[in-house]
């Protein structure tokens, strides 16, 4: 027969470990519901961004931070203002402080120079954890960048006044639904009211822009401080082709663009971006950046095959006539 006295004190520290536990998966389920019920019912003003790869950091004025927020609903959903566009989508929260944000449909208004906007959105879709502290959140993304938020003065009342007109009634996929067509479904919604005056081919430094497939190469912006290369097998998803009639058809990555053009005699060039495609580009994608860029032009100049062309902010786009 067991000694009583023996087997007591192991049943109590039995007893005793199984509840410590039990009440330790509770702190910890609690302490996850609490962290990701932190996001929500607030609107998250962006008060900095930095970027790893390309190296970026940039600090958004008081003044400005309205124009870049993100609001966290309960039911995995967010929406955002990304400067003058406002976007939606949807979000998950795994383990402690995990995030995944997939961006969906977005409006296609072209900022002003620069926005901060096509950053901001391509930030968001590599988010990768989130930390609350003193209502401060900070998104920490996947190449070790992050975005930081200080909770909007009437959070309860405040969210985007115009979100893009189809919410995604599901979690957006992070592909596109359907592949672009080679050439915009719809033509520009407008076309110069006046003939563009094309710069004659045999002025200094200029050249015919029209009747050629012009293929990106380099792209640098001044505000804020950006320079990327395309790299050789990419460059047929970054172009632009001129035509006669003052109206241009382009590929920024999976999307494709259509809009209109005129040019002066002295190299001046103005591009106005019109339909565009919406497809969900690949992360690391150039496409909304070189559509946004596309719409800052102010002149041109062909060089051997190169052309250059100069945006608002003294930044350039390069192309190369493909061989």
């Amino acid at each position: 027969m067991t000694d009583s006295t023996t087997t007591s004190p192991r049943r109590r520290r039995r007893a005793l470990l199984a509840g410590l536990a039990v009440a330790g998966i509770a702190v910890i389920v609690a302490a996850c519901g609490s962290s990701s019920s932190a996001l929500t019912g607030k609107t998250w003003q962006l008060t900095a961004i930095t970027e790893k790869v390309p190296a970026f950091q940039g600090v958004v004025p008081s003044a400005e931070q309205t124009k870049y927020t993100i609001n966290f609903a309960t039911g995995g959903t967010f929406e955002a203002k990304a400067d003058c566009n406002n976007v939606a989508g949807s979000y998950t929260t795994p383990g402690s402080n995990g995030l995944n944000i997939t961006v969906g449909p977005s409006t296609l208004a072209a900022c002003p120079a620069g926005s901060l906007g096509d950053v901001y959105v391509v930030a968001l879709g590599n988010a990768a954890s989130f930390a609350i502290a003193s209502d401060v959140l900070t998104i920490t993304l996947k190449d070790g960048g992050t975005l930081v938020y200080t909770i909007a003065p009437s959070a309860s009342s405040a969210s985007p006044a115009a979100i893009a007109s189809a919410k995604p009634t599901t979690a957006p996929t992070t592909a596109p639904t359907a592949a672009p067509t080679t050439a915009p479904t719809t033509a520009p919604t407008a076309k110069p009211t006046t003939a563009p005056t094309t710069a004659p081919s045999t002025a200094p430094g200029l050249g015919d822009l029209t009747g050629k497939v012009w293929q990106l190469t380099t792209i640098t912006e001044r505000v804020p401080p950006f320079q990327g290369v395309v790299p050789v097998a990419d460059q047929p998803k970054y172009t632009i082709n001129f035509a006669t009639d003052g109206t241009f058809s382009a590929i920024a990555d999976c999307n494709n663009v259509a809009g209109s053009y005129t040019t002066t005699a002295t190299g001046g060039l103005t591009i106005v971006p019109g339909p565009t495609t919406g497809a969900a580009c690949p992360e690391g994608s150039l496409g909304g950046r070189y559509v946004t860029a596309l719409g800052n032009a102010v002149s041109y100049a062909i060089a051997t095959n190169v052309l250059t062309i100069t945006l608002k902010d003294g930044g350039t786009l390069a192309y190369t006539i493909p061989k």
